[in-house]
């Protein structure tokens, strides 16, 4: 899907760049996700018996904890 950026009632395509790691990706996601989603970024990787939450976030509109599960393929199901 092509994005693009308005500026002075132009548009200019945005280059995608695309990301390596997965890591890349968590970290991008960790630092912001109050901007991004308006969720308070609690914990990153953590375990919970033998399973592992990538990122665990609070959403305090709705009283919820909110887990978010990075994968950079497509061909992957959570």
């Amino acid at each position: 899907m092509k994005l693009f950026n308005v500026k002075n009632n132009k548009i200019e395509e945005v280059e995608q760049k695309p990301f390596k790691l997965e890591k890349e990706i968590q970290s991008l996601i960790e630092s912001n996700t109050e901007r991004i989603f308006n969720l308070k970024f609690i914990k990153s990787e953590l375990s919970v018996d033998k399973y592992r939450i990538d990122s665990l976030c609070y959403d305090e509109e709705n009283n919820s904890f909110v887990i978010i599960e990075y994968k950079k393929g497509s061909s992957y199901s959570v």
